[in-house]
């Protein structure tokens, strides 16, 4: 009969993979035994322990502070221990961090930098930080708003066109940071820095801001967060165009030659912005009208320029003064009696009679060589009766004067005839 062998521990530590496990295991008990017998204690250097800053139930918490200047960082550290304990450190196995107990109000602190091991059944020993201190500023965080005004610097029009007032969406913008950065903050702006050359409305966004004080000195930005990640310029394309001024003249008989009155305007031609893209290059704009018989030559007029709807002056002009040349011409004063006066547009069935029986002191204007000749006889006083309708009895009207001889002179004033309709 075949006798069958046990296969026991014996057995299996006689193996090939036994033995390598025995070997493991003796190794790392002759180890634990020369740590604890021939190197009890060992110092070792740990690198690149990061360190963190925590305010949790610290008074600069309950102050409302906040760690503003403090960036990650790290410190080396050399550590004593039990070999057994400490060998196999590294940089995970410690925790660094700053002691802000000192921290009670605003203000810049230098504040220790404390280290221990993240095993808290190891005993080390911290010999040396480097660095041992940290510089941190701690100051209140706030949200202010501020009006956010558009830039866009490189961008420019095409020919024949212009920009607009460019605008910015959002017009406002809050900014978080500490309460004295905040007040630093004099002016803020969304910048678009590409350049470019438009022929057409645009909106850009972007999402660039930059800040000024008050002496428009740029700030730091890493000192502040903004509400919003992106701003939208609108800029505006304005077509340039030629605006030509002129006036228009009332009380002007139609014996009068308006060729006669030399005037200037004292912007003429301008030059308009329209936002119709597609409208004309030039424009005759009538700035306002003038009685004939205001003109004495002397007297200046101003207007305001009726710009149309999407238009305004390109060089923000809004009012123009009209004056007339008075060089070579000459007044005088005439009698214009009854038998000159006359009616039109007399109503059929209606009779007219003048109780005024001359006008007296009547200014006439002109050039030199029409007034020396100009005579009484020369002159007539018109009255329009167009308005007339159904009245009857006595009544005033204002006279047109005027001459069938001369076709360059006019009358400066009011002049007022009493009649008496009947019929």
């Amino acid at each position: 009969m075949e006798i069958i062998k046990g296969k026991g521990l014996a057995a299996k530590l006689g193996t090939d993979l036994g033995q390598r496990i025995l070997a493991v295991v003796l190794a790392i008990i002759i180890w634990m035994i020369l740590s604890i017998t021939q190197y009890p204690t060992i110092n070792k250097t740990i690198s690149n322990v990061p360190v963190d800053i925590t305010l949790t139930g610290t008074i600069a918490e309950e102050k409302g502070l906040s760690a503003l200047n403090f960036k990650d960082m790290t410190v080396d550290v050399i550590i004593e221990g039990m070999n057994y304990e400490i060998g196999s450190y590294s940089a995970s196995d410690l925790t660094a961090t700053v002691d802000v107990t000192p921290v009670t109000k605003k203000g810049t602190y230098k504040l220790d930098i404390d280290v221990k091991s993240a095993h808290s059944a190891d005993r080390i020993s911290i010999l040396s930080i480097s660095p041992e201190t940290v510089e941190v500023q701690f100051d209140a965080i706030n949200t202010k708003e501020f009006d956010l005004s558009p830039s866009a610097p490189n961008v420019s029009a095409d020919e024949g066109y212009s920009l607009g007032a460019v605008a910015c969406s959002p017009a406002k913008i809050k900014i978080t940071g500490a309460d004295n950065d905040l007040n630093n903050i004099a002016k803020a702006f969304a910048v678009v820095d590409k350049s470019m050359s438009l022929s057409e409305d645009t909106a850009i966004t972007t999402s660039k801001i930059v800040l000024y004080d008050k002496n428009d000195n740029v700030l730091d930005n890493s000192l502040y967060q903004f509400e919003n990640e992106e701003y939208t310029l609108s800029i505006p394309i304005y077509k340039k165009k030629t605006g030509n001024l002129t006036v228009d003249f009332t009380g002007v008989p139609n014996t009068f030659d308006l060729s006669t009155l030399k005037y200037t305007i004292s912007e003429n031609p301008i030059a308009i912005l329209t936002s119709d893209l597609d409208d004309d290059s030039q424009e005759d704009i009538t700035v306002g009208t003038i009685p004939l018989s205001e003109i004495d030559l002397v007297k200046k007029y101003t207007f305001e320029i009726p710009f149309s709807a999407g238009e305004s002056s390109a060089d923000s002009i809004s009012t123009v003064d009209v004056v007339f040349d008075s060089e070579g011409f000459s007044s005088k004063s005439f009698e214009i009696p009854k038998s000159q006066f006359t009616a039109i547009n007399r109503p059929t069935g209606k009779t007219v009679t003048f109780d005024t029986q001359k006008l007296t002191e009547v200014s006439i204007h002109g050039p030199e060589e029409a007034i020396d000749k100009l005579t009484s006889s020369d002159l007539f006083a018109q009255i329009d009766l167009s308005d007339l309708g159904t009245s009857t009895g006595s009544m005033i009207k204002t006279a047109t004067i005027y001459s069938t001889r001369y076709d360059n002179i006019w009358a400066v004033g009011t002049y007022e005839i009493q009649i008496t309709i009947a019929g």
